[in-house]
């Protein structure tokens, strides 16, 4: 399995209002403004805040890690069916992020 790029991330805005995700010097992501032509309509899909989706992406990697981390101290935790749920969620959710089966 390839690894992502190490934390931690910034996110900048740039004189177009798209904001930079990266890492040191290096550009990871974008998060675009949504611009439609005079008459365009979004349709289904909303890409909500530029601002709000990089400042999330930039968290990722310390999102990863606080949920590998929770994971780890729910072991210990009382099992109920609220925990096991909680544990499946946080299972799947890093499954994601490291593109492995839960």
């Amino acid at each position: 399995m390839k690894t992502h790029t190490p934390g931690p991330w910034w996110f900048c805005e740039d004189l177009d209002g798209v904001f930079m995700i990266g890492q040191g010097d290096i550009g990871i992501a974008a998060a675009h403004p949504p611009k439609l032509r005079e008459g365009e309509k979004m349709g289904l899909f909303d890409p909500g805040d530029p601002r709000a989706n990089a400042r999330l992406i930039a968290a990722a990697p310390e999102l990863l890690a606080a949920a590998q981390a929770m994971l780890a101290v729910c072991y210990d935790l009382e099992r109920n069916d609220e925990t096991l749920a909680a544990v499946k969620k946080t299972m799947i959710a890093i499954a994601k992020a490291t593109g492995e089966n839960p």
